[in-house]
């Protein structure tokens, strides 16, 4: 009898010191503020082209709007002048389309790879284009590369950002603006290991707060907007 209950107090015992055990870096770190870290990180950072920290010349001097339709069946891919840009897949016969968009390097790294989706994904995407970068599009009947005006704003869409030129310096609550909202906002500086911060919908619990640098670059994946509030 006392042997058995020996073994029922070793058993609780044991169950309590497991349920007491402290949780691990990974799990704090997104309770705490969405961060991920890891394996899963690394997944989704992946191999970026270098040219994401490379500034380019803003003034869209040699940049010029381009229409590509139609599609070929292996995909088009053009090369755009130096300038920042919109790309975006436009109506074809009256019926919104979705397809992926990619920007590669000439050394054929990924800068940029999104689904647009007007129903289940993001209108468009925002980047800067060096001169080189070749711009691919799949499942897309038309679509339409328009140069963009820089200017500081506090809601950014899809895309690469410079916090300086596009967004100001200082520590920001970050929420997505729509409901139906699942993606990414990743945070590179050259030198530094990247940050990935991930929201699955626009409810209080999604939101995040960071401390943006200038210089750094701002990577929204997978959401059509973020509204950045300053904290006081």
């Amino acid at each position: 009898m006392k042997q058995a209950l020996f073994l029922i107090i070793a058993f609780c015992l044991f169950i309590l010191i497991g349920c007491s055990e402290e949780p691990s870096e990974k799990v704090l770190l997104y309770q705490d503020n969405n961060e991920i870290i890891g394996p899963e990180k690394d997944e989704l950072i992946g191999n970026n082209s270098a040219t994401i920290y490379h500034s380019i010349d803003r003034s869209n001097a040699e940049a010029e709007e381009i229409a590509i339709s139609p599609i070929e069946l292996l995909g088009e891919k053009v090369v755009p002048a130096e300038g920042r840009y919109m790309i975006a897949a436009g109506e074809f016969h009256n019926v919104p389309q979705s397809g992926r968009v990619l920007v590669y390097d000439e050394d054929d790294q990924l800068l940029i790879d999104e689904l647009l989706d007007y129903g289940y994904g993001i209108g468009s995407v925002t980047v800067d284009l060096n001169g080189s970068h070749t711009v691919h599009v799949d499942g897309i009947d038309y679509a339409i590369i328009t140069p963009v005006a820089t200017e500081f704003s506090n809601e950014l869409t899809a895309g690469i950002w410079e916090v300086g030129k596009d967004i100001e310096a200082g520590d920001y609550s970050v929420i997505p603006s729509t409901d139906f909202a699942f993606g990414y906002l990743h945070i590179l500086e050259e030198g530094e290991p990247p940050r990935v911060f991930e929201f699955l919908d626009s409810s209080a619990e999604s939101r995040i707060e960071v401390q943006l640098k200038d210089g750094q670059r701002l990577k929204v994946s997978n959401l059509n907007l973020l509204q950045f509030d300053p904290l006081s």
